[in-house]
């Protein structure tokens, strides 16, 4: 019988094809849970879109805002113009 070897390639598209079904899976979790919270609160299909699509953002906070990489950053673009 032939010996199986796993090569370290093999181990590294398994891993990162299981992170991917991990992260696809909080997505649609994320995703359903607002379609569900939004069916009974919009008047449109337009807002019912709007908050499906937006599941998946967090709010910025202080420390984001505070951060030197990201400090410089225009966080409300709307409100600028």
């Amino acid at each position: 019988m032939e010996e199986w070897k796993i090569t370290p390639e093999e181990i590294i598209r398994l891993r990162d094809s299981c992170l991917k079904c991990i992260r696809d899976g909080e997505l649609y979790e994320l995703r359903n849970d607002a379609k569900l919270r939004a069916v009974y609160s919009t008047q449109s299909y337009e807002e019912f879109k709007d908050i499906v699509d937006a599941a998946h953002l967090r709010p910025v906070t202080r420390s984001d805002k505070n951060n030197v990489q990201t400090k410089s950053r225009l966080w409300n673009s709307a409100a600028r113009h």
